[in-house]
Formats: C-alpha cells, sequence, structure tokens
C-alpha cells in the first residue's frame, strides 16, 4: 500500500497593519507574518515593473529608510511564488520652513536657560 501524499501549500505572506504606512521621516518598521523565506520588494509603480528586492530572508522585519519624498510599493514573494497583497508607503516629509522655525524656538529656549542660570549664579 503506497501513502500518497499531496504537497503542503505555504500561506501567503501578509503584512501586519493596513495597505498603507504613512511617515514624516523617511523611515519605517515593516512587519509581516510568513511561514518560510521570503523576498520584500520595492517598486514606484502598482504593476511593479522597476521592482528590486530590498530583502531576502526568513526574518519577520525589516527597517527601510531613506527614502525621498513619495508613495512606494512593496510587497513579500515567497520561493514558491506566492504574493502578498502590496503595501503602499506614503512619504511627507515636513517642510524646510517649519523645521527652521523648530530650531529657532530650540535654540531661543537654550538661551533662556543659559541666561536664568548664570543670572542664578551671579546674584549668590
Amino acid at each position: 500500500m503506497a501513502l500518497v501524499t499531496s504537497p503542503v501549500l505555504a500561506a501567503t505572506p501578509q503584512f501586519d497593519g493596513g495597505p498603507t504606512v504613512s511617515t514624516e521621516a523617511g523611515n519605517t518598521l515593516l512587519a509581516w507574518q510568513s511561514d518560510g523565506p521570503v523576498r520584500l520588494e520595492l517598486a514606484s509603480d502598482d504593476a511593479f515593473s522597476d521592482a528590486r528586492v530590498i530583502y531576502a530572508g526568513s526574518a519577520h522585519s525589516y527597517f527601510l529608510s531613506g527614502l525621498a519624498d513619495g508613495d512606494y510599493r512593496l510587497r513579500l514573494r515567497t520561493q514558491d511564488g506566492g504574493t502578498s497583497p502590496s503595501l503602499t508607503v506614503s512619504v511627507r516629509h515636513q517642510s524646510l520652513s517649519r523645521a527652521l522655525w523648530l530650531v529657532a524656538i530650540g535654540a531661543f529656549v537654550t538661551l533662556l536657560v543659559i541666561g536664568a542660570v548664570l543670572r542664578g549664579a551671579r546674584d549668590e
């Protein structure tokens, strides 16, 4: 009597969270569920015509950084060809004027603190 087995199909990998991630810093931590090794692909369009592999292995997370403003598409592929639903990472850095205002406010507060310390030290 021969034992007949059917191949076990791995579940399709899935990203944790929703279909869209937004960031103002140009980086994000991606996490996913998979039964085995995956390839993480990054593309600039929904068709993945310019997809490039940015990670391959058995980990379940990847820190993606250094992204310029724009929308990026990511997907996971298994060794047997299974593909996850795509994830969109939307990067919108804060404006330069906002950053400069925050630096100016920080510098002003720092000068006030230094002045208070020096004035208090002088009174003793």
